[in-house]
């Protein structure tokens, strides 16, 4: 458990799910205040991880009033977190009329009653073209309106040393009047899928991030020692500190031989399509092809699913999802990869213990945002705001809140749902800089 009485300043972390966002925001020595999480081994999750409350709410109920009472009329730095994703994820069924999808406005509610100096809102990519863009658009128009400048980008956490290619949607605003941008990108990347090869370092690989960890159990009640007493690499090193156990929990797997059998035919990069028909699941197929055959538009569908894939232990992970430890095969063995391997992809260190079933703690790993990259975000801003010794004044008069801009893809193509977002966010650019 985190020492209570580190350095803080008042952050408060919603949507807090195990604890991702706000463990990196400890890190940086910006210990929230508390959590507010609907689900309950989530909350028990972030209480024997982070320390302090979890308040196990429903955010879409709760009166922002309730928020405010939290604080104990302390300005906060900052909020962070972001609403379920599922709702308009790629990977989901990307229904408009979902109502997860409300759940962004009801965080643009809270921020508007508890006026933090900075908020981080963190989405899938997704919410870029949710409601046709009319969501993003609103959102940010909102934020302005409660006297924030925002900027909008489309990061890959790859950059900031996850070892994983993970794109996500990240809002974020101050009521200071100053301009920032987001962290420098400190890495390259490839994931075979997602790639950015460039003269800065690799993110660790696959590899580098499943190292030292010893073979997986048959059962979940067994914990299982490191290979050796040293690390392999930097990033074992830091998954592995301030674990005095020498072991790891949620290492285990139940692979039927028939099933090992068949991953052994796949190589690395190749999915269910590249197995002989007979060995297809008949699930695969039916995913495959049920949102042709209903006539869902292709902006929709999120791509065919590729059911299992054997990753590339070489590069970096794929985007680790709640279903990743049923789906991802590891590089080596014929088993998918454990709920500890997901955690470690995800920079949840070794001893970060997580509660209940199987099922639950691999959504909470997979909805989580990677610590690692928290903490990135956190120092950030910390450099920024005056508060830190940044050197930056504060305005005495603030300068007319604004959009300071937006990347929504470093494509050099761009779809037509993504375009009319862009021709919508460009609106609000305009409109600030006096050209409408």
């Amino acid at each position: 458990m985190l020492i209570a009485n580190m350095k803080s300043d008042a952050v408060l972390s919603l949507f807090s799910g195990a604890g991702g966002f706000s463990y990196g925001f400890a890190g940086a020595g910006l210990q929230p205040i508390c959590g507010v999480e609907i689900n309950r081994d989530a909350c028990i999750t972030y209480e024997e991880n982070i320390g302090g409350i979890c308040h196990n709410v429903d955010i879409s109920v709760v009166e922002p009033y309730f928020f405010r009472e939290l604080l104990r009329s302390k300005e906060p730095f900052a909020v962070i977190g972001g609403p379920p994703c599922q709702g308009f994820s790629t990977a989901g069924s990307r229904d408009a009329q979902d109502p997860r999808n409300r759940l962004i406005f009801n965080y643009l509610r809270i921020v508007a009653e508890v006026r933090p100096r900075w908020f981080i809102f963190e989405n899938v990519e997704g919410l870029l073209t949710s409601g046709q863009g009319k969501d993003v658009f609103a959102l940010v128009r909102e934020f302005l309106t409660l006297g924030y400048s925002v900027r909008v980008h489309k990061a890959n956490l790859a950059a900031y040393g996850v070892p994983q290619t993970r794109k996500r949607v990240l809002i974020i605003g101050n009521r200071l009047g100053v301009d920032f941008s987001l962290p420098d990108e400190a890495y390259s990347y490839d994931s075979g899928k997602s790639r950015k090869p460039s003269t800065k370092p690799f993110a660790p690989t696959l590899d580098q991030a499943l190292a030292g960890i010893g073979p997986a159990a048959r059962s979940r009640s067994v914990t299982v020692p490191y290979l050796s007493e040293n690390s392999d690499n930097p990033f074992e090193q830091l998954m592995r500190a301030k674990n005095t156990t020498g072991s790891v929990t949620e290492h285990f797997h139940s692979t039927a031989a028939k099933d090992e059998g068949l991953y052994a035919l796949l190589e690395s990069g190749q999915t269910m399509k590249d197995l002989p028909e007979e060995y297809q699941h008949g699930s695969f197929k039916r995913r495959a092809f049920r949102r042709v055959m209903d006539g869902t538009p292709s902006e929709k569908r999120g791509g065919a699913p590729s059911g299992i894939k054997r990753l590339y232990g070489g590069l970096q992970s794929l985007t680790i999802t709640g279903s990743a430890s049923r789906e991802f095969i590891h590089p080596h063995e014929n088993r998918p990869l454990t709920i500890r391997e997901c955690a470690r992809i995800q920079t949840f260190p070794d001893h970060y213990r997580f509660f209940g079933s199987a099922a639950s703690v691999a959504q909470q790993i997979g909805n989580a945002v990677p610590p690692l990259a928290a903490t990135t975000l956190a120092r950030h801003l910390q450099a920024i705001d005056g508060r830190f010794g940044s050197g930056i004044q504060t305005p005495s008069c603030k300068s007319e809140p604004r959009l300071l801009g937006f990347l929504l893809t470093e494509s050099t193509g761009m779809s037509e749902a993504l375009q009319k977002t862009e021709r919508m966010l460009n609106s609000l650019l305009q409109k600030e800089l006096g050209f409408t």
